[in-house]
């Protein structure tokens, strides 16, 4: 086993000087909107902010451990959509929930396995392999599940609903309560296991990982069912919560860019190699309280893409310049 290679200091201090500008323009926006905005600095609209960022902190763990590794998961936010569907038609069909859920968990991981077999045996470049995979889960679950329709509806008074768009204690929604399980596991993957150590070998040098023994395909398996899973979670969240799974949330693609925009203003740069739970922490604190601010301001949809686009953009130009290619390493593990 060998030790992950370290970033040169000036890379780390590069690194940390974004993270530090996405906390102070965190910050800043806190202070912009509690002047501008009645209703802002509440801790109402703060437990608002903490459930409706659930789901992006969730899906955000499954990326940003993707992305550290030097890979890209584009069928994300189709997973969690086919994810809440399955769930939903059979808890629909009154198949006890432990069951469906069991059943749910199997073919979402299956979804997970066959990105991994592509990306690990095949060979395939992460970024078409996904693409391809979220393609055909949208495309099956859509016509030959959903029958072209766009929207499931959920029982508001089935017991698993209740229980995911509830509390688990006062004053603590389940979907927060999940949003803190997936930060302690994604915290334990990468920096308390085995798998870990080779996560961030692969994102830091893949081929060396490769020849020095360690097991890049395998591990590769845990990275894209982790992410599955993670999916998955996200999915019965927002499900339970609105009480409808939509697939329109895939089409738009709005919710993957901000997945994205999440890991890279945290500090995770797209190369891989470097990051982990408090970049995540950090990339979520800006947009959602960016999201909570223009919603409350009552800015439009479309004007809210447009700033996130932005943003994002800003945001990749950055990690380019802090986290500039390797030219060694650059040619082996590429998205």
């Amino acid at each position: 086993m060998v030790e992950v290679l370290s970033m040169p200091r000036a890379g780390k201090r590069k690194g940390r000087l974004l993270e530090f500008v996405v906390m102070a323009v965190t910050v800043a926006l806190v202070a912009a909107f509690s002047i501008a905005v009645d209703g802002f600095a509440t801790l109402g609209n703060l437990q608002v902010i903490l459930s409706n960022s659930a789901s992006l902190v969730i899906l955000s763990c499954g990326m940003a451990v993707v992305i550290i590794s030097r890979g890209l998961d584009l069928s994300l936010i189709a997973v969690m959509v086919a994810g809440a569907t399955t769930f939903s038609i059979f808890i629909n069909a009154d198949i006890p929930v432990l069951t469906a859920l069991a059943l749910t968990v199997a073919a979402m991981a299956m979804v997970g396995l066959v990105n991994a077999w592509l990306i690990a045996y095949v060979e395939i470049p992460a970024m078409l392999a996904t693409l391809a995979s979220a393609m055909f889960v949208t495309g099956l679950f859509r016509f030959a599940i959903l029958r072209g329709e766009f929207l499931l509806l959920l029982s508001k008074s089935n017991p698993a609903v209740i229980f995911l768009s509830g509390e688990v204690a006062p004053g603590i929604s389940t979907p927060v309560a999940l949003m803190v399980a997936a930060l302690i596991i994604t915290w334990f993957l990468l920096r308390g296991s085995a798998a870990g150590r080779t996560i961030y070998a692969m994102g830091d040098n893949f081929q060396a990982a490769r020849l020095t023994g360690l097991p890049v395909r395998t591990t590769t398996i845990v990275v894209y069912v982790f992410a599955a899973m993670a999916a998955l979670c996200a999915g019965l969240v927002t499900s339970a919560a609105s009480g409808v799974v939509d697939f329109r949330t895939v089409t738009n693609g709005t919710l993957l860019f901000e997945v994205i925009l999440v890991v890279v203003l945290g500090g995770i740069p797209l190369r891989g190699g470097r990051g982990g739970v408090w970049n995540i922490i950090i990339g979520v604190a800006l947009i959602a309280v960016l999201r909570n601010g223009m919603t409350l301001l009552n800015f439009t949809s479309q004007t809210q893409d447009v700033l996130k686009g932005l943003v994002l953009m800003v945001a990749i130009v950055a990690d380019n310049y802090l986290n500039p290619r390797d030219t060694e390493t650059d040619a082996v593990g590429d998205l």
